[in-house]
């Protein structure tokens, strides 16, 4: 790993704050301390001015007293003060005021205004008035200055013309003299006030830089071990995010950075707990996503499966349903033609019954044989093409006996692969597979039905073909009643014997041909409750069916689950791959 460079290490810029630190305190320590030294030394040089003037004022008292006792007149007196306060006179006819004892350093000379503001007292100019307008405006305010009652406001400052043209800051201290009507005090330019300050702030910023240099070498000394600490955890972080994670042995202690060690330590132990048991639960997570993904799919295939069989079933149930409608259809017929049945019987029977009155009275009007032998003959003819219609059609009555037993054979074979379906398709079939089983009985009902329809309209064939032979024998009487009119009586006595019998059969026809309108109203009833049972299983199979697609779209979606499982955990092995476990 790359060493940090030391312009971006953390002891060059701490080193470098505690630099600044230190020297921003130096600084304003320093500035704090050049104006509190720039303060007091303008005390003290204003204190020091207000000293000389005192002076000079209890002088001019001294000469002043002189004067009222009469020793010195006035001008032998001022220019006594001039002597003893601007000093000595020279061949210049100067006054060296550096031989007296009221100076204020090199060039704090004591200086007098009267009234007029011209100078009574000054090494120089002794009897100058103002040059100009400036120098009258400091001279005023000095004089004003100086008759101030209170010490604090006989200070004054004014700006000072120099030779170069340039202007200087005064400060002088002002007294007003009455007995002699001068302002007495001794003005001085203010850097006189700062002399030292320049040796003192030559110190001070001495003093910060040796503090700097020494502060920083301390801390460097005091940080050293703590910022190689930091380093070695530095380069620890730097290499667990580079994907190398090992175990670490930082020194610990008690402060900051030694804690900062110690959770480094825990941390590292605990990553590597982590990497690895990332490693194996993704191991782990990936079979058990493969697990899901099979099952998923195995799941899917029987869900069709099953999704098919529900077709199948709700397919035949629909053709069982059509089947029905078929029956119940030919039952309507059936039903139509034993009505009309039933209507020719009575037709029957009412012939018959005529018969049975023309036979009783035909011995007495044997003479009118020959007219109404040829009506029998006729009506002999009617009844046997009306009993061979009705053989016809018992005979369709056993044909459509056959499709009713026929049908429900097939009934029955529907229901029993219902049941074997409900069976296969397991708890959610049981309710299916009741129905199909009643289904099943119907339709075993209807077959017994039909079986019991089926010797009825045998014996009414039986019946039938017994009195078509009847007609038939009656009419080959009637046709041979012509050739044999001595026989007419008895043939008419088997006449009669013979329509008894034809009544006695029409009743037994009626009889039967009831019970079969009956068998066909509770044939119709079990049609149309199987028909019911067979539109509640179709319900039940779209049901089904409709579970079986939601049941299919949920195995979609756990095996797209599954698919997205397998991915998020091919980039978690992706991630925790970047890592490496060093011993």
């Amino acid at each position: 790993m790359k060493k940090l460079k030391w312009k971006s290490s953390v002891s060059t810029k701490l080193i470098s704050l505690i630099t600044v630190i230190v020297a921003i305190t130096g600084i304003v320590i320093g500035i704090f301390s050049y104006n509190v030294a720039k303060a007091q030394l303008v005390e003290s040089g204003e204190s020091e001015l207000r000293k000389i003037t005192d002076g000079a004022y209890s002088i001019l008292e001294l000469l002043n007293q002189e004067v009222e006792e009469g020793r010195l007149s006035l001008e032998e007196a001022k220019d006594e003060a001039r002597l003893l306060l601007n000093g000595p006179e020279n061949n210049k006819q100067e006054y060296d005021y550096s031989q007296t004892n009221f100076v204020y350093k090199n060039n704090g000379y004591v200086l007098a205004y009267d009234e007029e503001l011209v100078l009574q007292l000054h090494p120089t100019e002794i009897g100058s008035e103002p040059a100009d307008d400036l120098n009258r405006s400091n001279r005023a305010s000095l004089v004003k200055a100086g008759k101030a009652s209170e010490p604090d406001d006989r200070i004054a400052e004014y700006s000072d013309l120099q030779e170069d043209g340039s202007y200087k800051d005064k400060t002088a201290y002002m007294r007003y003299f009455e007995p002699w009507d001068w302002t007495i005090g001794v003005a001085v330019y203010q850097d006189e006030f700062y002399e030292g300050l320049h040796q003192l702030f030559l110190v001070i910023i001495s003093s910060v830089v040796v503090i700097i240099v020494i502060s920083a070498i301390i801390f460097y000394l005091l940080t050293r071990k703590k910022l190689v600490s930091l380093t070695m955890v530095a380069d620890v972080a730097t290499s667990i995010a580079e994907g190398n994670i090992k175990k670490t042995n930082l020194k610990e202690s008690q402060d900051e950075i030694g804690l900062l060690a110690a959770a480094f330590n825990k941390m590292s132990d605990q990553l590597t707990t982590l990497v690895t048991n990332v490693h194996q639960s993704s191991d782990q997570l990936l079979d058990a996503a493969t697990d899901l993904s099979a099952i998923s799919e195995q799941t899917s295939a029987s869900s069709e499966e099953v999704g098919n069989a529900m077709e199948e079933i709700s397919r035949g149930t629909q053709e069982q349903a059509n089947d029905l409608e078929d029956i119940s259809y030919r039952v309507d017929l059936l039903s139509q033609a034993v009505q009309k049945m039933q209507g020719e019987t009575t037709k029957v029977d009412t012939i018959t019954t005529e018969t049975e009155e023309l036979s009783s009275n035909g011995q007495e009007i044997v003479s009118k044989l020959q007219k109404s032998n040829s009506e029998a003959v006729h009506a002999s003819r009617a009844i046997a093409e009306d009993i061979q219609q009705l053989n016809q059609k018992v005979t369709k009555i056993t044909s459509v006996m056959d499709t009713i037993e026929h049908i429900a054979e097939e009934t029955n074979l529907l229901a029993l692969n219902a049941s074997i379906e409900a069976a296969r398709a397991g708890e959610h079939g049981k309710g299916f597979s009741v129905v199909a089983d009643e289904i099943r009985k119907l339709a075993e009902q209807s077959k017994d039905a039909t079986h019991q329809v089926q010797q009825v309209v045998s014996t009414i064939v039986a019946e039938t073909d017994k009195t078509v032979e009847a007609v038939r024998s009656n009419v080959q009487s009637s046709e041979g009643l012509n050739n044999d009119v001595e026989e007419t009586e008895g043939i008419f006595v088997d006449l009669q014997q013979a329509v008894k019998e034809i009544v006695a059969a029409i009743g037994s026809v009626k009889t039967e041909m009831d019970q079969i309108t009956n068998e066909v109203e509770k044939m119709n009833e079990n049609i149309e409750s199987v028909s019911s049972v067979s539109e509640e299983t179709a319900a039940s199979v779209e049901e089904i069916t409709s579970s079986v697609d939601e049941q299919i779209n949920a195995i979609a979606n756990v095996a797209k689950s599954a698919e997205n499982l397998t991915g998020l955990n091919q980039d978690l092995s992706n991630i925790i791959n970047r890592y490496t476990i060093s011993k």
